[in-house]
């Protein structure tokens, strides 16, 4: 019962954070699922290109990253469409001639991004206590919430990730509480498999939470009921791709970006470029979760004993993510491709909490870095301070910069244009077949 009140609690406080703070831009991989909910509520069609400011880039052959032209003239979130029936769900009252403006549009998508973010708290608080006491548990909801992977960035918006993370939490939350309830043994596989289907680049962290619950030696009849599970759960989003992409699986991400890369994949895998990519994740001050999330680091340090499978997944994660050309994420206020790997690091260590009192004290500081620099960019941030004055695209030495980095550029005012993920319009009005602005 304590358990639950804790869970409850912290999912509160998520939710309170991510609708109080000022609202703001986000990027151009949130466009995609809050426009798309618009679109399906009015049209019931996945075409971006029924709202007509798109539908005049797509007649001059424009295609931008975030859309993926089908066989059938559509052009589809790249992002696959769960953000787009999230924020369809938001829209309700959104129908034929309904009228909306720009900004309640944008309200509604923090909202639901916000529920979104309040469940992953709750079930990142029941997974901590399944193997730590109630007060551990809660510090990791409230650590995740409170840190940049929290309400700073996937609480403000239909994030893929956002979408995702539920279903990778819930996968922890079910795997740490089956051994006490064995009838949940046959839960984590679908929810790992799920969270892969809405966001492939999870594989890593869902095959770690997948070798975590084989190594428990489930029996064959679980293996059998939970792989049918996962068949169910997954079907919905393998027949969207089948229809829309021609294959089962969630391929338009990675094929978009290696058009971006202007090369066949979009990963880069010379030595220099991920021994670069992945000292700037771990320690640079633009993009290093030494400085983000330093309670990360302490859980995988922390972690590695008890629960080597979980870390070595993470380390994974971070490979993975140091492969991509784009590793640093755009426009984004810290790491913000590591996001859900924090999550996890941060289970790790109200996991195994450093029992010496050296490491402890660490550990606090590491807690309360992790925190403060969360809501300095939930409550300050704006991409115009310094991704969009001095962006890691541009000026790739950037991230580097000590004096003039992300964090100390949250406390600076600027004098600069305010930048948008998306052009901005006063209204969006339903035809039935359309969503016309102006």
């Amino acid at each position: 019962m304590k358990l639950a009140a804790a869970a409850a609690g912290c999912a509160a406080v998520a939710f309170a954070l991510c609708t109080l703070a000022p609202p703001r831009q986000t990027s151009g991989d949130t466009v995609a699922g809050r426009i798309g909910g618009a679109i399906l509520r009015c049209t019931g069609t996945f075409d971006l290109s029924r709202i007509d400011w798109l539908r005049s880039q797509t007649d001059q052959h424009v295609e931008l990253y975030y859309m993926h032209a089908d066989e059938d003239g559509e052009f589809t979130s790249a992002f696959g469409p769960a953000p787009a029936v999230i924020a369809a769900v938001a829209l309700l009252d959104f129908g034929s001639g309904a009228t909306m403006t720009d900004a309640t549009l944008r309200a509604r998508e923090r909202d639901a991004a916000a529920v979104l973010l309040a469940l992953s708290v709750a079930l990142l608080v029941l997974a901590a206590g399944a193997k730590a006491d109630v007060a551990h548990a809660a510090g990791a909801g409230l650590v995740a919430a409170l840190s940049f992977a929290g309400a700073a960035t996937l609480g403000q918006g239909l994030w893929q990730a956002t979408v995702a993370l539920p279903a990778l939490v819930g996968a922890l939350a079910a795997w740490c509480w089956s051994e006490r309830f064995p009838r949940l043994r046959v839960v984590p596989p679908a929810l790992a498999a799920l969270a892969v289907m809405l966001r492939p680049t999870l594989g890593p962290l869902a095959l770690g939470l997948g070798v975590a619950w084989a190594a428990g030696k489930p029996s064959r009849r679980t293996w059998l009921v939970a792989g049918a599970i996962a068949v169910v759960a997954i079907a919905p989003l393998a027949v969207w791709n089948l229809v829309h992409l021609g294959t089962p699986l969630p391929v338009s991400q990675f094929d978009n970006n290696a058009l971006i890369a202007e090369q066949e994949h979009a990963a880069a895998f010379s030595p220099s470029h991920v021994a670069t990519a992945l000292a700037a994740l771990v320690a640079s001050p633009a993009r290093g979760v030494l400085w983000f999330a330093p309670i990360a680091l302490v859980g995988a340090i922390a972690g590695a004993k008890r629960e080597r499978i979980v870390v070595a997944a993470i380390v994974l994660q971070w490979l993975a993510v140091a492969t991509f050309f784009k590793w640093h994420g755009g426009m984004a206020y810290g790491p913000r491709l590591l996001a859900e790997a924090v999550w996890l690091a941060i289970w790790l260590a109200a996991r195994a909490w450093p029992e010496r009192r050296g490491w402890r004290a660490v550990a606090w500081v590491a807690v309360a870095v992790t925190c403060l620099v969360g809501q300095l960019g939930l409550w300050s941030f704006r991409a115009e301070q310094w991704e969009t004055r001095l962006g890691p695209d541009t000026h790739p030495g950037a991230v580097w910069n000590i004096v003039d980095s992300p964090i100390p550029a949250t406390l600076v005012p600027r004098d600069a244009p305010s930048s948008y993920d998306s052009p901005l319009r006063h209204e969006l009005t339903c035809t039935g077949d359309m969503v016309r602005t102006r």
